[in-house]
């Protein structure tokens, strides 16, 4: 039977039918020309997150709503070369057809029904994108006449540039994979617009039966290529001047299947933030974001022994302050160590990292300056006594000796008498930290019972990176989402530098004999921290203008007596620095912390007060100092007195054959009796003569300062309680005390040693507490007692 024969009867046969659809294309045709489209085609289509580094590596791809890798491309974003080699391969009279290749699909259908043979395919572009819009079922006769109709509305919808574009971002490139810039990155690992004409060839023929790709699968991959060398034949005769690159072409080609997933936690939160950004450049730089990983798990692969299992680190550029590297825990899928818990924003005790700025700020409020000569003895304020680490006291310390050694003592006695702002006020007013009402804390909050997360943290040391100036992080590069807080000022320049001159001076933790840093001349400057019950060990650096925070403990709070800033944290810390320093900073001649600002100087101080040095001192060393806001007392240790060298007793005459002028020191009380504990020897001055005139004693020396009971302390009974008994009296003297007298309301209730501690009993009401020493000097306190209410 003849073609034509054969073509007659099935137009018989189906001859109603064609009437119909017919009828109904015309219809549609009119009815789509009028009210054509003007939405996007693809509007329907959810797709994946992708988040890109600072150099546009991709860190990681989410999946889309339907659970799909699937990456949304502009169409003039994709590479020509793959648009050419998608045409050539599926539809090369996309272009020219409104939306149906009657000739594709004659010749299928006569292939398949009328001469029985294996079924091919007909479907344009278009046919395909309404198929998969639509999810039809075109292997029926039914299905495919749907699939016709559905294309030719598309085309009167939407233009060819749209459809394509949709077509590119949809198509099925193997399992969940879908569309071809997922498909270049998961199989290549490269952009849509990076890959070559070899992968472009691959990738336009993976439509034509994804359901059996599998990177793995050698058989259904020699399958491919095979089909991949056929239209590459037909290339060559479509484009001949592409004969050059057989070359190129026959070159191996790697498929991979890599779904990017790195620095987990840092991306989660940008998903998390930017949940309708497609595309987020972020500020990560994923070279130095695998080196802290490896140091990081590798450090801890040593430490395991000690009970180490997890670690955080965040480094970030403080001239920017852009997040260069994050990492949030050691194992992000190790539930045994909460491993998907984001360490940099898990707000944890932060231990003494807060000291340096109760420092920054008694330097701003002029109560000290580097050398100023602090007391590390034991004291109490109200119902807090602080303690140091090494449960020992020390007696005098130089400020920057105190915060180097981190001493509690020193640190919360001048946390104490911070005002306008105290380290509460500043925090509060940078809005770091969850903070409860200032009470919760009191002085606690020096050694850390309020807590922080390491991104408040590193954003508190950039303030002494950017000289004062207090910034947000900042996450991506993309500048619609950037959404900072204006820079704020918080603190000078000038203490800025000396708090970090301070920090500098802390020793290198490792045992590297001339560490890297050094030779690149670029100091480090950093403070450690260890939580109450050993739950959280830190340390913060500040090098050249990068600051990175490391962080080891567990998530599940528990304690470890490893858990040591100074000798866990650090030397992870330091190890890091040496490894990624090559990469990001440049050796310099001069190290710029070696530059003070202008306006600091230097001047002579007491070596023993480290007040400002007067004649009668015998040793004096120089500090920097603020002009203006730096402390200007004189030294009140070192003194100039006059002794008869006959009788021994020190005296107001200045003229006779006995009277010699001496120096001695005059240590406070509390500070001799350390000296005593610690069996160092300390000269005493002599006491005045007895016949000496009392008003020239008191207008000598320093006065008492009563430090128990306590100022601003109100002192409870319990209800039927008639006293407060044993009340403890106690004050601090100048060194030429031998006794002091106690008062109640003026009325005289014993005296006492000047280093003892006098008892008595008060009962309700308000009184007014004085202590007057042996020179007729004196200090006073109000004291409150009061009953508790039922």
């Amino acid at each position: 039977m003849g073609l034509l024969r054969k073509t007659q009867l099935l137009l018989n046969k189906y001859r109603n039918f064609l009437l119909i659809i017919g009828g109904s294309f015309l219809f549609f045709i009119y009815i789509f020309s009028v009210f054509r489209s003007s939405g996007n085609l693809f509007d329907a289509v959810s797709y994946s997150q992708i988040i890109y580094d600072r150099n546009g590596n991709v860190l990681r791809m989410t999946l889309s709503a339907d659970e799909k890798y699937r990456i949304y491309t502009p169409l003039d974003s994709v590479n020509a070369t793959l648009k050419e080699a998608i045409l050539l391969k599926e539809d090369k009279f996309f272009y020219f057809h409104p939306g149906v290749n009657a000739f594709s699909l004659f010749r299928a259908f006569y292939h398949t029904y009328i001469e029985g043979g294996k079924k091919i395919g007909g479907s344009t572009i278009t046919m395909q994108v309404a198929r998969l819009l639509y999810n039809l079922k075109t292997k029926t006769i039914s299905g495919k006449i749907k699939q016709i109709f559905k294309a030719i509305l598309l085309e009167l919808q939407y233009s060819k540039s749209d459809i394509f574009e949709t077509y590119i971002n949809i198509a099925p490139c193997g399992g969940n994979v879908e569309g071809f810039a997922a498909g270049s990155l998961i199989y290549f690992g490269k952009e849509i617009k990076d890959i070559s004409l070899n992968e472009c060839l691959f990738l336009s023929i993976l439509p034509q039966n994804p359901s059996a790709f599998h990177p793995k699968s050698q058989t259904f991959k020699k399958s491919l290529l095979e089909t991949r060398n056929r239209l590459f034949t037909l290339w060559q005769e479509e484009y001949p001047e592409s004969k050059n690159d057989s070359a190129q072409f026959n070159l191996p080609i790697e498929i991979q299947f890599n779904i990017p997933f790195h620095a987990p936690h840092y991306t989660t939160a940008l998903i998390n933030k930017f949940s309708h950004q497609q595309r987020i450049y972020s500020t990560l730089d994923l070279k130095l974001q695998k080196d802290l990983t490896r140091l990081t798990t590798r450090y801890i692969q040593r430490k395991k022994n000690m009970g180490v299992y997890n670690s955080a680190t965040l480094l970030v550029d403080a001239d920017n302050m852009n997040v260069i590297a994050s990492l949030g825990s050691a194992d992000f899928f190790n539930d045994e160590i909460e491993g998907q818990v984001n360490g940099t924003k898990s707000r944890r005790s932060p231990g003494s990292t807060l000291k340096p700025f109760i420092y920054a700020l008694a330097m701003e409020q002029g109560l000290i300056h580097p050398m100023t000569m602090l007391k590390d003895a034991p004291v109490s304020f109200s119902e807090y006594s602080p303690d140091n680490y090494e449960k020992d006291f020390k007696g005098p310390i130089k400020a920057w000796e105190a915060l180097v050694a981190s001493r509690n003592v020193p640190a919360v006695t001048l946390a104490s008498k911070l005002s306008n702002p105290d380290i509460y006020d500043f925090l509060h007013e940078i809005n770091i930290g969850d903070l409860q009402e200032k009470g919760h804390y009191g002085l606690s909050i020096v050694l850390g019972s309020a807590e922080f997360s390491m991104e408040e943290l590193v954003k508190l040391y950039s303030i002494l990176s950017n000289n004062g100036t207090y910034q947000d992080l900042v996450f991506t590069l993309n500048s619609e989402l950037i959404n900072t807080t204006s820079p704020n000022k918080v603190l000078s320049e000038e203490v800025c530098y000396l708090i970090k001159d301070i920090l500098r001076k802390n020793p290198n933790p490792t045992s590297v004999p001339v560490p890297i840093n050094k030779l690149m001349n670029i100091s480090i400057a950093y403070k450690t921290g260890t939580s109450i019950g050993f739950k959280d060990c830190w340390a913060i650096s500040i090098f050249d203008h990068y600051i990175l925070a490391v962080w080891l403990g567990n998530f599940n709070g528990y304690g470890n007596p490893s858990f040591n800033g100074r000798y866990l944290a650090a030397p992870l810390m330091f190890e890091i620095i040496e490894s990624i320093l090559p990469q990001i900073c440049v050796a310099d001649e001069i190290d710029a912390l070696d530059y003070p600002p202008e306006t600091i100087t230097q001047i002579n101080i007491c070596e023993v007060s480290g007040q400002i040095a007067h004649p009668f001192c015998r040793r004096k060393v120089s500090t920097l100092y603020i002009p203006g806001k730096s402390p200007i007392t004189k030294c009140q240790i070192c003194r100039e007195i006059y002794v008869n060298i006959k009788s021994g007793y020190r005296t107001f005459k200045q003229d006779g054959e006995f009277i010699k002028k001496q120096v001695y020191e005059f240590w406070p009380s509390d500070l001799l009796a350390l000296f005593r504990r610690a069996g160092i020897p300390r000269k005493t001055p002599p006491p005045f003569d007895p016949n000496e005139d009392l008003n020239l004693l008191s207008n000598t020396g320093l006065p008492p300062e009563i430090v128990s009971p306590l100022k601003g302390t109100q002192y409870m009974l319990q209800p039927g309680k008639k006293t407060f008994t044993q009340l403890p009296l106690l004050a601090n003297v100048d060194a030429d005390v031998q006794e002091v007298y106690w008062f109640i309301d003026e009325k005289y209730i014993g005296k006492i040693n000047s280093d003892k501690i006098q008892y008595w009993s008060l009962s309700p009401g308000k009184f007014l507490l004085g202590v007057v020493d042996d020179h007729g000097r004196s200090d006073t306190r109000i004291i409150n007692v009061g009953i508790v209410s039922n």
